[in-house]
């Protein structure tokens, strides 16, 4: 019987630290398509609607590669601490586009803008964090 949705292990360190290095990068592509919405809804760009249509996308998104990451198993001790440091980040660029997906749904269109800097924060996070792990 096949369980659907799981990964294998990575074989190698090495192979693990790359599936990281391309996680953070998904995510931190996602990040940034939130950061651009809420930037542009807090200059009156776009409406908090479709603001909150992108932020749902892009936290699908960010869901989708956290799943497919924290479904591998790490292949030995240093590759934990891997797994560590990545679902940390993932973890609070999830917080930062759930708040900000939030404000858009309760329509606070300019109010968004003040979601920017978070989302920038964990967008720049997952950036060092996807440059290291390369």
């Amino acid at each position: 019987m096949a369980v659907a949705g799981c990964a294998g292990s990575s074989r190698t360190e090495e192979d693990y630290r790359l599936k990281a290095a391309n996680t953070a990068e998904a995510a931190a592509s996602a990040v940034g398509t939130a950061r651009l919405a809420t930037e542009a809804a807090g200059r009156g760009n776009t409406t908090s609607a479709y603001a909150s249509v992108l932020l749902g996308e892009a936290e699908k998104d960010l869901a989708g590669a956290e799943q497919a990451f924290t479904s591998r198993q790490p292949p030995d001790a240093n590759a934990d601490r891997i797994r560590g440091e990545v679902t940390d980040a993932l973890s609070a660029a999830g917080d930062a586009l759930t708040a900000a997906r939030i404000a858009a749904r309760r329509g606070e269109g300019t109010a968004l803008a003040g979601h920017t800097s978070a989302l920038a924060k964990a967008q720049d996070q997952l950036e060092r964090l996807e440059e290291r792990l390369s």
